[in-house]
């Protein structure tokens, strides 16, 4: 194990990371886990890559270079909180930023060190605390302004079913990245909830490997789903009020609108309301705690187009061809 070494006021952070190297090619990818604290499965999914990568002897395959940070933001993983506890600013909103603080500092020096001097990077993250998505990667709208395809053809490759078009913000990973080097960043996206979760987390592995075998370091044709779905938008149900919720439906279940996903007992009123789906779609996330706040979002829908009803986000759900190889 090596260690990215950045000095603060008083103390000196150490990154470690890992380095696997080809016998042939001179490509370079990233794989990153725990930019935020509180997401546990981008942690695990890089877990599982470095055992499939020792159990395969993947340095007898990889053509170039492979750089694995199996955490970046350790002081948030040992606070149990998103945010490095240095300063309790977002790492991933720190790119590409002037600044003395400790998070800028992380950000500087490993966009410095090596997210520059890559050709691909993969940065894997959950949901956080309160709520459990779907497997699916995320690309940045920003990108049809500087390159015709870039992370859109490597969230095809990943092989998910679901790759979902999201604004960027200044100081993301991705989007910094993009923008100041031309390199693509695949976010993935796995559960959440501080909760491993097992089932997911083997697409998520599956998806890594299509990535490294659409970029030729691997031997070998990525495995993709007949059909994948580009999605702009999503529909966010939000509490009236505080109380206790409780779902009958499952993540990833398909809902029609009118449907019964499960009731809320607002304590205050002494009353259980049920939830009752307004669109036609997948049940995308799910709020995992019992308890839920007046104003929080309660579950969320990917809107699609196999039902009679339709609003408005159905102009921004499209089926996209396969890649080629």
């Amino acid at each position: 194990m090596k260690y990215l070494k950045v000095r603060i006021p008083g103390e000196t952070i150490e990154i470690p990371y890992l380095k696997i190297k080809g016998k042939k090619g001179d490509q370079r990818c990233i794989i990153a886990g725990g930019m935020h604290g509180d997401e546990v499965n981008g942690i695990a999914l890089v877990q599982r890559f470095l055992e499939y990568c020792k159990k395969k002897d993947i340095e007898n395959h990889l053509r170039g270079e492979l750089i694995i940070f199996p955490i970046l933001n350790e002081s948030g993983f040992k606070n149990h909180q998103r945010n490095v506890a240095y300063d309790n600013k977002d790492l991933n909103r720190c790119f590409n930023k002037k600044g003395k603080t400790a998070s800028i500092k992380i950000a500087n020096a490993l966009e410095k060190q090596f997210f520059s001097k890559c050709d691909i990077a993969i940065d894997c993250h959950d949901s956080g605390k309160r709520n459990i998505l779907i497997p699916h990667t995320r690309v940045h709208g920003y990108e049809k302004r500087t390159c015709a395809e870039c992370t859109k053809e490597m969230a095809k490759a990943f092989g998910s079913k679901l790759i979902i078009e999201r604004d960027g913000k200044r100081g993301m990973l991705a989007v910094e990245m993009m923008k100041q080097h031309g390199i693509p960043v695949l976010t993935i996206e796995i559960g959440g909830a501080l909760k491993v979760a097992d089932k997911f987390l083997d697409k998520g592995l599956e998806g890594i490997i299509n990535v490294l075998k659409y970029v030729r370091m691997l031997p070998g044709n990525p495995k993709i789903p007949q059909k994948q779905y580009y999605l702009r938008d999503r529909y966010g149900v939000l509490a009236k009020d505080s109380g206790l919720i409780r779902f009958k439906k499952k993540l990833g279940q398909r809902v029609h609108r009118g449907d019964f996903i499960g009731d809320i007992y607002v304590p205050t009123k002494a009353k259980s309301y049920n939830l009752i789906s307004p669109v036609c779609g997948l049940l995308f996330s799910l709020q995992h705690s019992d308890q839920i706040a007046k104003g929080e979002i309660m579950y969320s829908i990917l809107e699609d187009k196999k039902c009679h009803v339709r609003r408005q986000t159905v102009q921004h759900f499209e089926e996209i061809k396969n890649i080629e190889m």
